[in-house]
């Protein structure tokens, strides 16, 4: 059992493999080459062009911004509409739209609970509030690669620095270091000290 999880368990299980293999299908729909850098403020407003499918049923996406204080933002379903929202708050739509480092990872981060989670994110739209809250408790009782949270930002990672970018920049430096990768991919140096550390010791599976 893994401390410091912060979500709830996933209906799947990922690997570090599974989920870059995932984020590269996805950067290929979106016609990002695996060295560029994604605009996530581009990638935010062009959801409606993103499909999902949950039991064999397309799901349409789109993004919103509400008012919310203590909160990047969320994703939702939406029962009415048949609809996947990424909501941001109100400064995390300023940070999309002044380039900060951070809204790349909440739109990648959000993405990912998409991507990964649909059908948990449908079930818990069709649960009484109170079920809701039940549904957040009690987290702890699972592996980290069965954990939400952790899921979703090792996807959002490997979407926005995708190892076979780190690959190429490495080729082309002769080296690697946290702020060619952080420049490069427009993230902060937090990000990208995280990713190099993983995409150093676990690079035989990432390069997928």
């Amino acid at each position: 059992m893994s401390a410091g999880l912060s979500g709830v368990r996933a209906d799947r299980k990922f690997s570090y493999r599974s989920l870059e293999r995932l984020a590269s299908h996805v950067r290929k729909a979106l016609d990002y080459p695996a060295d560029r850098a994604i605009d996530p403020l581009l990638l935010f407003e062009n959801l409606d062009k993103i499909e999902i499918t949950a039991s064999g049923v397309p799901i349409p996406m789109s993004g919103g911004v509400v008012s919310l204080e203590g909160s990047e933002g969320y994703t939702r379903y939406d029962r009415q509409r048949h609809l996947l929202e990424i909501l941001a708050s109100e400064l995390t739509y300023h940070w999309l739209e002044t380039k900060h480092p951070r809204a790349a990872y909440f739109v990648a981060h959000e993405l990912g609970h998409c991507v990964l989670h649909t059908d948990q994110l449908v079930r818990l739209a069709q649960m009484p509030t109170r079920l809701q809250a039940a549904f957040h408790r009690g987290r702890a009782d699972h592996e980290a690669y069965e954990d939400t949270e952790w899921q979703a930002n090792a996807f959002a990672s490997a979407l926005l620095m995708p190892a076979r970018g780190i690959e190429a920049l490495e080729h082309e430096h002769d080296s690697i270091t946290v702020s060619l990768v952080a420049m490069q991919f427009c993230v902060s140096l937090e990000a990208a000290g995280y990713r190099l550390d993983l995409y150093q010791k676990r690079r035989s599976q990432l390069l997928v």
